[in-house]
């Protein structure tokens, strides 16, 4: 029994170590790409690497202990936002796995430790926030058209039976703290019907998030700006699609198609 035990954990540890390796092979190979000294640009390019790369749910959600998850083998939509952008910024300022590492957890945890379940970024309006806050990003959501936008932001608190690790008590009450801090911010965002007219704005590589009819919930997916003259179409990873793939009509086109989506907001990354 003891020595199933044994090769139990030995088997493991193995296929960890073995995980491990694969994705710094990969990570090397983005190294490898062409570089460009526009931010926006790289980001554009690391999103476009992953083309085909299947779409794998809830990447982040399900370990035991939060940890920095660095996964290129199957995606989320933030999965894919976040792994391109730190790709990027490692590939003009520090290519070295470690400080994709670095980027990584700055971009995903609130100022950039990682302390339990709720010290990640769950909410894109709380991501976008703390990352323009060190000077990663700009909101510029109101430089293209934006509005207000007044909505009450609950819902993870009000649906903690679809996150186990809201179980806690002390999870839960964080994570509603953080709720009712986001709601005491000024947001606004780009309703469907200005999408259109907001596109010749945008860049290569804005990073773009779809604000959701659903209540208590700021918005539902999130994506990589790839323009074509002067219109703007989105890559993301793709539940419909099962991969990430660039949408084959503009963006305007796209949220129209998509009920639940109401109007979207745009961050762009700084060179800092």
């Amino acid at each position: 029994m003891i020595r199933i035990i044994v090769l139990s954990i030995c088997l493991l540890s193995a296929t960890a170590s073995f995980a491990q390796l694969a994705v710094q092979k990969v990570f090397a190979q983005k190294m490898d790409l062409p570089e460009s000294r526009d931010i926006g640009t790289q980001v554009l390019r690391m999103g476009e690497s992953f083309l085909g790369t299947p779409y794998v749910a809830g990447t982040l959600e399900g370990n035991p202990t939060e940890r920095l998850v660095c996964k290129f083998d199957g995606l989320d939509c933030t999965t894919l936002v976040e792994s391109a952008v730190a790709l990027a910024i490692a590939k003009n300022e520090n290519p070295t796995y470690e400080g994709f590492k670095n980027e990584l957890t700055k971009l995903r945890y609130r100022d950039g430790v990682i302390d339990g379940y709720p010290s990640r970024l769950h909410y894109v309006l709380d991501w976008m926030y703390e990352n323009e806050k060190r000077g990663r990003l700009e909101n510029i959501t109101t430089k293209v058209g934006g509005v207000p936008f007044r909505k009450e932001i609950n819902f993870m608190s009000n649906h903690a039976n679809l996150y186990p690790s809201m179980a806690e008590t002390a999870v839960w009450e964080k994570v509603r703290e953080q709720e009712s801090t986001i709601n005491t911010r000024e947001h606004s965002y780009i309703p469907k019907s200005g999408i259109h007219k907001a596109e010749p704005m945008l860049h290569d590589g804005d990073i773009v998030a779809f604000t959701s009819s659903v209540e208590g919930l700021d918005v539902n997916h999130m994506g990589i700006i790839s323009k074509v003259g002067s219109r703007a179409y989105l890559i993301h990873a793709s539940s419909t699609g099962k991969k990430v793939i660039m949408t084959s009509v503009p963006l305007a086109e796209y949220v129209a198609s998509v009920p639940k989506h109401t109007g979207m907001i745009v961050a762009r990354l700084n060179d800092i």
